[in-house]
């Protein structure tokens, strides 16, 4: 009797291990939407598969998406990860009980992480690192999209739901072969900085020394960015028939004054809507009235402490997770006191509505921070008028001076000099009618000159 038991053990004990072979051998992660043309590649065996739905994949493996494709990936902690199309990440390792690696080595990544605390032995450290060759981030059960250009070698993190730790790698650490214990510490270091919900920070290898101090962006972009799944590139919003206004912006601040003492709600409603439209505004606007306001952070205009290195861009620009640039608001931007951002100007662009992509109407920018000409396109207002002049991106390392003209005004005053609204002066509130019974008992004496 003792052998038939030892027996059964013995067979429901090779059973067990033999599935728990079987799932490590699937994979860990699995393609449960797929768009396109998805690949995975093992540089060890040079084995390449095709992607499709359900397919599963292991450790080791690079991912890489062909244009106008994506995939969205479920991993064994029940993590989802959203690959945008032209994109690329290796899948260095995903334990079950440490944090998992993942390399993003081209384009997009939207992730929300949701590993098991109790699987895991020191529940202070991090859940997951996610590195680019410049940037390595510490993320703790959050939402964020992360993007990485090799060409300029910038790194942007947004996030939209808790908090992700980002620092700047070192030259001498970029070739180190880096474990969950390297990762920890870096983004442990004094030099890391917490981006959460609603922030941006970023990596610009020659322009910044470490990861920029976390700072608000557009409202707009960020809430619509929030929606998106990454599905859709930069080299896809333009197809998209919804599209911010193409109106010129003239600027409501005077040069010399502070933006701030012309900031309110008419004047900043009017800009928003220049850009996005009155519907979505409306829609923004709404969803920032019922939110909750618990991001903080940085001055809006922006500081730089030459001493430590730290740059704190001034709030409100947009991000492009093509370059993975920040488009900073320039000089004499509105400000808008409800969300403490800067509105920058519609000649500096706007975003897709549809995926909250940065675009320009007429220009494209390029990885170097320049802008080149889409062709055949031009405005609709400016017939045949001169030719729109690229514009011109702000530095992230210069705050936003108190009354500073715009950095590069529309056109159309003389000699290309900017044409500006005229504000109109307060008239001081006329005084209210008197009561009825008042009027009746007072006599009231008219000097008619």
């Amino acid at each position: 009797m003792k052998f038939i038991k030892s027996l059964i053990l013995t067979i429901i004990l090779g059973l067990c291990l033999q599935s728990t072979a079987l799932a490590n051998t699937k994979g860990v992660a699995k393609a449960i939407i797929l768009k396109g043309n998805v690949q995975a590649y093992n540089p060890k065996t040079k084995e390449k598969i095709t992607l499709k739905r359900g397919s599963w994949v292991q450790e080791g493996y690079l991912v890489k998406t062909a244009k106008k494709s994506f995939v969205k990936f479920l991993f064994i902690d029940k993590s989802q990860m959203n690959l945008g199309p032209k994109s690329q990440m290796a899948i260095n390792k995903f334990p079950r009980k440490k944090a998992g690696i993942i390399t993003l080595l081209k384009g997009s990544l939207r992730a929300k992480v949701t590993k098991n605390y109790l699987d895991m032995k020191d529940k202070n450290k991090s859940k997951l690192f996610i590195k680019t060759k410049t940037a390595a981030m510490g993320v703790r059960g959050t939402d964020f999209v992360v993007t990485y250009n090799p060409i300029n070698r910038n790194t942007a993190l947004i996030t939209f739901s808790g908090a992700v730790a980002m620092a700047q790698l070192k030259a001498t650490v970029k070739n180190f072969k880096t474990n969950q214990r390297v990762l920890e510490r870096i983004v442990s270091s004094d030099k890391a900085v917490i981006v959460r919900k609603g922030q941006f920070s970023g990596v610009n290898p020659g322009k910044t020394l470490r990861a920029t101090t976390p700072v608000k962006i557009n409202p707009g972009q960020l809430e619509t960015m929030k929606g998106h799944d990454a599905s859709k590139s930069a080299d896809d919003q333009t197809s998209s028939k919804k599209k911010g206004s193409k109106k010129k912006y003239r600027n409501i601040i005077p040069p010399g004054a502070n933006s701030k003492d012309f900031a309110n709600d008419a004047n900043v409603e009017s800009q928003v809507q220049k850009v996005i439209g009155a519907t979505a505004t409306k829609i923004i606007s709404d969803k920032f009235a019922k939110g909750p306001k618990e991001i903080g952070g940085p001055p809006p205009e922006g500081y730089v402490n030459k001493a430590t290195g730290e740059i704190a861009p001034p709030a409100g620009g947009y991000v492009d997770l093509h370059t993975a640039l920040y488009i900073a608001p320039p000089p004499g931007s509105t400000f808008d006191a409800a969300t403490e951002t800067f509105i920058p100007p519609a000649d500096m662009g706007g975003f897709n509505a549809a995926t909250g992509n940065y675009q320009h109407d007429t220009h494209v920018l390029q990885p170097d921070g320049s802008f080149d000409k889409i062709p055949n396109r031009s405005p609709a207002s400016t017939g045949d008028g001169p030719e729109v002049k690229p514009p011109e991106l702000a530095p992230i390392d210069e705050p936003l001076p108190e009354g500073a003209a715009p950095l590069n005004p529309s056109s159309g005053g003389p000699d290309g000099e900017p044409t500006l609204q005229p504000i109109p002066i307060p008239r001081p509130p006329l005084p209210e009618p008197l009561p009825p019974k008042i009027n009746k008992n007072t006599k009231v004496k008219f000097n008619i000159n």
